[in-house]
């Protein structure tokens, strides 16, 4: 009796056992099409990790990138990190790339900087397999996979235009850029004046960095209207530069002044709204984050990718910029 009780029990609990594997199969399928019908894809979470190398940590630019960047990492079950200096520090970041590489990452996500510098971490990481999109700014001599982000030469023409627009092609110029060391705010520096140099009414009269600094910005466009009078149009490449000269304009009572900015942050979009600013040219941070991952994860599938993907930028002024915020 007591080997035919243990001889059913065993009966028993394999049937039960089948009965669980069977169901945890048939759970499993079930979640795959539920994935497959949201839009999200029906492989198992790959475990790829991506780490995201920003300019400056808590900016509302970079903030929108991560926005973008953790939302098709959601998407797509990719598990993303978010680093960088705390104020813009080109070394800083050249270091937190190199830490990323040794740390073996899946993937890497960075702004392209100096080529000297940059480079050949770039190069280095790539050589390892680890593959590299440059955001924001391009590093296009280096093996970088793919570039996201703003055409900026092209960008730097519709600065040029707002201003010829405003001012109906008369006016002295005064430019605050982010950086001198900054690939893109040079190339949107000589966009800007690729236009202006065909109107004999415009002129560049000085061109000064903020280093991505709200104070600097500040410094640098007092002293800049102070020095030069005459001045009677100021243009931001970056969106700390745009709030910097608007706060010198009205502290030193240069009202009216033409202020072309860069970039669509509330403070900018809400001065348009006063007619304090009269135009900004907007990226697209969160699109640019998205797309970055979502390239990324192409690219684990096998699929080849172009070199460049420009993202775009959209001119606000009065008659628009409620279309700012959903950039």
């Amino acid at each position: 009796m007591d080997k035919k009780w243990l001889s059913g029990v065993i009966v028993l609990f394999l049937l039960l056992a089948y009965l669980f594997i069977g169901f945890a199969n048939h759970s499993a399928r079930m979640g795959k099409i539920v994935k497959e019908l949201s839009g999200h894809p029906a492989e198992d979470n790959p475990g790829y990790h991506i780490v995201l190398i920003e300019q400056e940590r808590y900016h509302p630019y970079w903030e929108m990138v991560e926005r973008g960047a953790k939302a098709s990492a959601d998407k797509y079950g990719i598990d993303i990190e978010f680093t960088g200096p705390v104020r813009n520090n080109m070394e800083e970041q050249i270091s937190l790339l190199e830490k990323a590489i040794a740390a073996q990452a899946d993937a890497i996500i960075v702004q392209g900087l100096n080529d000297e510098k940059f480079t050949p971490v770039i190069d280095k990481a790539v050589n390892r397999g680890i593959p590299v999109i440059t955001i924001d700014t391009d590093a296009p001599a280096s093996r970088r996979l793919a570039y996201v982000g703003t055409d900026n030469v092209a960008a730097g023409e519709t600065l040029g235009r707002m201003v010829v627009q405003t001012t109906g092609g008369q006016g002295k110029i005064g430019v605050i850029i982010g950086s001198d060391l900054a690939k893109n705010q040079l190339q949107r520096l000589n966009g800007l004046s690729n236009i202006v140099k065909n109107y004999s009414g415009l002129k560049i009269i000085d061109v000064r960095s903020s280093n991505i600094s709200h104070m600097e910005a500040i410094q640098q466009a007092a002293e800049m209207l102070e020095l030069h009078p005459e001045i009677n149009v100021m243009v931001g490449t970056s969106s700390t530069d745009v709030l910097g000269i608007l706060q010198v304009s009205k502290r030193l009572k240069r009202i009216p002044m033409t202020i072309i900015g860069f970039d669509n942050q509330a403070e900018t979009l809400a001065a348009i709204r006063r007619g304090d600013i009269e135009a900004t040219v907007a990226q697209q941070p969160y699109l640019m984050g998205d797309m970055a991952v979502r390239l990324l994860y192409e690219h684990f599938q096998g699929i080849t990718l172009k070199q460049q993907y420009f993202t775009g930028v959209k001119v606000l002024n009065k008659d628009n910029v409620q279309e700012g915020e959903s950039l």
